[in-house]
């Protein structure tokens, strides 16, 4: 008697798991996409960090030098695209170093973002 009462509930899981789906695939993607953002934003930084600490240790302070030491560290981490700058302040007496790229987004179909911009800057003073 009590089965007549009862719906029948087999398809109930698959409708929702289908619902539920999209939502989870954005978040994990966007997770996963967020983590290497982060990774490539820590390289930046150390790259220009490197460079300043060069610029600021080196007597002549070469900018060529500074370039291909960043540029060294940037393709270890095999980040290709980029731009580097340098100034240097002369009454402050400090160097500064940028690093630019624009972070492509490997799941841009799902999160509809296709590169941001990233950047990495260090201040150093000059030693001495």
């Amino acid at each position: 008697m009590r089965r007549l009462f009862e719906k029948d509930k087999r398809g109930q899981s698959l409708i929702e798991f289908a619902l539920v789906l999209p939502i989870l695939l954005l978040v994990l993607f966007g997770i996963t996409e967020f983590g290497r953002a982060i990774l490539v934003k820590n390289v930046l930084h150390t790259a220009s960090r490197e460079g300043a600490r060069l610029a600021v240790v080196s007597p002549v302070g070469d900018s060529l030098s500074v370039k291909a030491r960043v540029a060294e560290v940037l393709d270890a981490a095999s980040i290709d695209v980029y731009q580097i700058s340098i100034m240097t302040d002369a009454g402050a007496k400090t160097v500064e170093v940028e690093v630019t790229t624009d972070f492509e987004v490997l799941a841009s179909g799902i999160l509809g973002i296709q590169t941001i911009p990233l950047k990495g800057k260090t201040v150093m003073r000059y030693e001495g």
